[in-house]
């Protein structure tokens, strides 16, 4: 068994327009976010989807549904399949804080070196895509931020989803987000890949196995599917 997964970033929001953690809290998208979806939704015009899924928070789903209201091939679906393990990552109490504030007093706690950590970015660069989310975690006064473990419980589930529910050969449309998109990546391809943060409205093909994802592109913004 292996299908296609076309797994897509959202439209840029107010809370990434100001640079701010956003995990489960739910901005709304901009004007750019809104022409990054259909950006998105002209390249992917002319593929066949036999499915498509977003994360249940807004900004995934209205993404999805400006790609596949550009959408040439796929007949009737206009709609995504809201899955909940698609979601972001939770930062926890660092939601809506500013990333260049708290990336680099993370860093410091890590002990990492001095002025050199300045985005999240930076972070998975040091520590890994896993290791960023743990040290979220770590450092959380209240507790609450995803480490990789429960990130990769949900995610996991939801991917067993994808597995039961459909066949060799087909097309899937998941929009979701851009930490789950790196998380990915540093997971079944490698940390390397990981360390690039995916754009806004980017494109990223992934054939998925019983047991495996393997990937085709990555951060792909300029394609014609």
């Amino acid at each position: 068994m292996a299908f296609n997964l076309y797994l897509v970033r959202h439209g840029q929001t107010y809370l990434n327009k100001y640079g701010r953690m956003q995990g489960w809290t739910d901005a709304p998208l901009t004007e750019s976010g809104l022409s990054d979806a259909d950006a998105a939704g002209t390249r992917l015009a002319n593929v066949h989807f036999d499915a498509a899924y977003s994360s249940d928070l807004s900004r995934a789903r209205i993404t999805a549904e400006h790609i596949l209201e550009a959408n040439q091939k796929s007949g009737d679906l206009f709609k995504p399949t809201e899955i909940w393990n698609f979601r972001e990552v939770f930062f926890g109490s660092y939601e809506g804080l500013r990333g260049d504030v708290i990336a680099p007093e993370i860093a410091e706690k890590k002990g990492l070196p001095n002025g050199q950590i300045n985005t999240y970015s930076d972070l998975v660069a040091e520590l890994g895509a896993d290791g960023t989310m743990d040290a979220c975690r770590e450092f959380d006064a209240f507790e609450d931020a995803e480490d990789s473990a429960m990130f990769w419980k949900r995610f996991d589930a939801g991917m067993d989803q994808l597995r039961a529910n459909h066949t060799d050969g087909e097309n899937v449309l998941v929009v979701a987000h851009g930490t789950v998109v790196r998380n990915v990546a540093g997971r079944f391809a490698d940390e390397a890949t990981a360390k690039v943060a995916p754009e806004n409205g980017m494109v990223s093909l992934w054939t998925v196995s019983e047991d495996d994802l393997t990937m085709e592109a990555y951060n792909d913004t300029t394609t014609i599917w």
